[in-house]
């Protein structure tokens, strides 16, 4: 039977395997773009109010929360969710963030008012049911809210085992990750996500690749380029087509249609 991925037991390997290595450096500093490339569209007269759904170590959302707005970050894993705790309390000591260890479904049990942004970063491949998660993140959207969404692309993992030359593994169909590893266990098909969007009446506004170039490289070539030149080509080529659809994740920016209808409706989901 599938489940939810709880990180409790994965949490140390995958902060020394993901965070503090390249891979994981360039996924975070091309979020950080789209970061600041989104908040234009929200309110500026006020602190925003901010769900990081999966939140893992929350590196972005200390950088919200050092802008002032209020945070509230939720993590399924009681492990991950200490890191995050431990990190904000090291770096960003006194700001505006409430902690839930919950898993996303569960929210309606912590929280009552919905969020000017959600972010859901990494989380849905991770999931037994991804389609529904998505509905229950969408849920605590505010009218007129933006949705942050991260996904890992069945076309970039299916891309790379053709350049690698794993044609039996192509040829099976099953790219899904070993249940105690590191690749996610339900990597999606961006068409598919979008129309889980669209269904939700959410308007795509933003796509963006995330690692378009880097995981497509061999070792060597990874080691003998400097990590700010493969930067320069990620941000380069991350928001074209073809390059955009054959990141290893993608991220979307959805906006919610300006009225009532998810509003309130997250204890509904």
């Amino acid at each position: 039977m599938c489940v939810d991925r709880n990180f409790d037991d994965l949490a140390q390997r995958f902060m020394r395997n993901v965070y503090a290595t390249p891979k994981g450096r360039l996924r975070l500093a091309i979020m950080e773009d789209e970061l600041q490339r989104l908040l234009p569209r929200l309110p500026t007269a006020r602190p925003l109010r901010i769900l990081d759904a999966g939140c893992g170590q929350g590196p972005l959302s200390r950088q919200l929360a050092r802008l002032g707005h209020q945070l509230v970050l939720c993590d399924h894993s009681a492990v991950m969710l200490q890191e995050a705790q431990a990190t904000f309390a090291a770096e960003a000591p006194g700001v505006n963030v409430q902690f839930i260890h919950a898993s996303i479904q569960e929210l309606a049990a912590h929280l009552t008012d919905p969020f000017d942004l959600v972010m859901c970063h990494a989380v849905l491949e991770w999931q037994a049911l991804p389609e529904q998660t998505l509905r229950s993140v969408v849920a605590w959207l505010k009218p007129g809210g933006v949705l942050s969404l991260l996904f890992y692309n069945r076309h970039g993992l299916i891309w790379r085992n053709l350049t690698r030359g794993n044609f039996r593994k192509v040829a099976s169909d099953n790219f899904s990750g070993h249940p105690s590893g590191l690749t996610p266990t339900h990597p999606l098909l961006p068409q598919q996500v979008y129309d889980w969007l669209d269904e939700l009446e959410l308007a795509v506004v933003s796509r963006c690749g995330v690692r378009v170039l880097y995981d497509y490289l061999g070792k060597t070539l990874q080691a003998s380029r400097s990590y700010e030149d493969i930067l320069a080509m990620e941000r380069q080529f991350c928001r074209e087509e073809p390059y955009l659809s054959l990141g290893r994740y993608i991220h979307v920016v959805a906006e919610a249609r300006d009225t009532e209808s998810y509003a309130g409706s997250a204890s509904e989901s």
